[in-house]
């Protein structure tokens, strides 16, 4: 009971729980959103097999970029399910769907390779010059003139001992790359291959 000419003070409600349940919110909302933003971009892509050593292992998980055009010394996604040569057969088997290459020459270059090194001359140019590829496992076997035609890409495998790639299956319609690999990717592979393996064994779970 309150004294007659006195007056009680109201309440003050505690603001912070629901001020830091609408951060939350927020945070999480901007979380959703960034996912499906990246998801319509980048692609996960586990490599298989050792044509790309030693810039990619057997088993490594990386980023590919949808957006992004291919462009010489790029790291590629090709989609080879329907890569077909000259008669109208597949080129690969049917357990193949994609591989991972990357870019060497570009529509009306001409490439060729001898004494272990690859020689570029690019559309356009004159002059040969020796590619300096610092990626490269091991000695390029030679192979002759060739000249990329219109709308399409020579591929070669970093391992180029143990790379099926252009030099025997020819240049390959660049509308078949699906995806670009970012720098960014290859360098956090290490961190992105955790991730996607934790993520396959949740996804296992259920």
């Amino acid at each position: 009971m309150t004294r007659p000419g006195l007056l009680t003070r109201p309440k003050r409600k505690n603001l912070l729980f629901p001020i830091l349940c609408s951060v939350l919110l927020i945070i999480v909302l901007l979380l959703i959103i960034a996912e499906f933003r990246f998801v319509r971009r980048y692609t996960p892509v586990c490599v298989e097999g050792r044509s790309m050593l030693n810039t990619l292992q057997d088993g490594d998980w990386l980023y590919a970029d949808g957006e992004r055009t291919p462009c010489r010394g790029d790291i590629v996604i090709v989609d080879v399910r329907d890569f077909k040569n000259a008669s109208g057969k597949n080129v690969f088997s049917e357990n193949i769907s994609f591989i991972v290459k990357r870019v060497i020459a570009e529509e009306g270059d001409t490439i060729f390779a001898s004494g272990g090194k690859v020689f570029l001359r690019r559309a356009g140019e004159q002059d040969f010059f020796p590619l300096d590829e610092p990626y490269a496992n091991g000695r390029t076997n030679d192979f002759d003139l060739v000249t990329v035609g219109e709308g399409e890409l020579f591929v070669m495998g970093d391992n180029r001992r143990e790379s099926d790639d252009s030099r025997r299956f020819g240049a390959v319609p660049a509308s078949y790359v699906t995806g670009v690999v970012p720098q960014w990717s290859l360098d956090y592979k290490g961190a992105i291959t955790g991730w996607e393996n934790f993520r396959e064994s949740i996804r296992d779970l259920f």
